[in-house]
């Protein structure tokens, strides 16, 4: 396999439910969380817009985030390579049992994100990235789980799938691996997937796809954020701006039998400083929980293109502009105004302008300027020349 990109993509931009006769309501209702579910011909005629050898030749880049497993060949079983990669790399692969993975290819490639944004039944804030994986006759990267929600579309030949939901033993794991592959992987359910059907396989469910010929999968994956990662953050968050001066106070402080003892009244005063902030009803929940999930969690950043100086002059070169898919937007309505947020900010603005700006990828300049403050139209502004809008894909 070369290693070479070429820029010669098609979007298929076209309306579809990838559920195919599923509601969205029924696969949130009965699926989505809670058990797998294979969709045939969620893409109908679904032909993959990138090939292998431009996959290869994205995973060679530096700024790509791509990973190589090879289950036989290597030095050791499921033996794993981080990108960027080389042409000498492709050059010496086996024939069989190996699987290159891409990760974020959408921020990459924005042509792509129509993929992704076929998915927006679910909150655009939990999509996490477009994974696209390509294998020969045997590739895979092992029996295993994840912690988070995906979608893989079967974009190029043929997948074989098994999964079971079984609770993993500790030990169940092959040593020495960065997956966390199971030793012993026994299956519940299986199938054969073709090119435009897909397989929904929620949080925790072990699962194992094996190539049976040349293949390219297409994995839309969700953020689950930890709870620890959730309460970390958060207080960071609201430590952020508290004066030095406020200290710990215990002025009810009594004589003590033993001098390095931690009574149960210190704890009870320690629980009382933490009440005052630690509260379900913290008046900064929303702008932090917003601001959270917005964070971009890569180093990818949207680039600029050109510069424009006013307002008047973008609307006269752009009718439409396009939401980059490396920015993370999204809004929360608060009193009679809206908390926007992107990429980890936030702005006040009008529900109607955070509305029509998430409503969809791309932007009617005209229709959002005409109901924009001078403010909003300055911050639309500021977007486009930091490049978390840009023109049309």
């Amino acid at each position: 396999m070369p290693c070479r990109f070429s820029s010669t993509l098609t979007a298929m931009n076209n309306s579809m439910n990838p559920l195919g006769d599923l509601s969205p309501e029924t696969f949130l209702a009965d699926y989505w969380q809670q058990q797998p579910l294979v969709i045939r011909q969620a893409f109908p005629g679904f032909q993959s817009p990138i090939s292998a050898d431009e996959l290869a030749g994205l995973s060679c880049e530096a700024d790509v985030n791509s990973r190589l497993v090879i289950e036989k060949g290597g030095k050791h079983p499921w033996q794993t390579f981080y990108g960027p990669m080389d042409e000498a790399m492709f050059r010496n692969l086996p024939e069989t049992h190996w699987s290159l993975l891409v990760n974020d290819v959408e921020k990459h490639l924005p042509q792509l994100v129509w993929i992704i944004d076929r998915f927006r039944f679910i909150p655009e804030w939990c999509i996490d990235d477009l994974m696209i994986s390509y294998a020969p006759e045997g590739g895979s990267v092992g029996p295993h789980l994840d912690q988070y929600d995906v979608f893989i579309l079967q974009a190029q030949g043929h997948r074989h799938w098994q999964l079971h939901s079984r609770e993993v033993a500790e030990d169940n794991v092959v040593s020495g691996t960065d997956m966390h592959i199971q030793k012993d992987f026994r299956a519940e359910q299986e199938w054969l997937l073709a090119p435009g059907d897909m397989i929904y396989i929620p949080p925790g469910v072990s699962h194992y796809g094996v190539a049976t010929d040349e293949c390219l999968s297409f994995s839309v994956g969700f953020r689950t954020p930890s709870h620890a990662e959730m309460l970390q953050d958060f207080v960071e968050y609201i430590s952020r701006g508290q004066p030095g001066k406020v200290m710990f106070r215990d002025p009810g402080l009594a004589v003590q039998t033993h001098a390095n003892e931690i009574t149960a009244a210190t704890i009870d005063t320690v629980r009382g400083v933490l009440k005052q902030y630690l509260r379900a009803d913290h008046p900064e929940l929303s702008r932090w929980f917003g601001r959270f999930i917005s964070d971009v969690k890569t180093d990818i950043v949207p680039e600029a293109g050109q510069t424009v100086e006013d307002f008047n002059s973008l609307a006269g070169l752009y009718s439409v502009l396009s939401r980059h898919p490396a920015s993370h937007f999204a809004f929360r309505r608060h009193d009679n105004h809206a908390l926007l947020f992107i990429d980890g900010d936030d702005y006040e603005v009008s529900v109607d302008f955070a509305e029509s700006l998430c409503a969809h990828r791309e932007l009617d300049l005209q229709t959002l300027a005409a109901n924009s403050t001078a403010a909003e139209q300055q911050l639309l502004l500021s977007l486009f020349n930091s490049g978390k809008l840009s023109p049309a894909f």
